[in-house]
């Protein structure tokens, strides 16, 4: 599962369900723009749990990896990888 895809679908996910009707947005747009409050991150996160089956552990929510699509798509492929080392 790479970076680009797990992008476009969270972009889409974010679309559909937080940003406003003809609002600029795209992977690098900061979550904040798109109305991604608390409670929608929980929901985001649950997305990712179900689609990419990858858990984002309390020690990966930072700002860095919750900045922006894109930087939250890295962190997921990044987990994903990881889990599929894992013995």
């Amino acid at each position: 599962m790479d970076s680009k895809t797990i992008a476009e679908q969270l972009c889409q996910f974010a679309r559909k369900n937080y940003v406003a009707d003809g609002a600029d947005f795209d992977e690098n747009s900061p979550l904040a723009k798109a109305g991604i409050d608390s409670f929608a991150l929980v929901e985001l996160l649950l997305y990712c749990e179900r689609t990419f089956g990858v858990s984002v552990p309390d020690s990966h929510l930072t700002g860095k990896n919750l900045a922006s699509v894109a930087t939250l798509a890295n962190c997921i492929a990044e987990l994903s990888r990881s889990s599929d080392s894992s013995p």
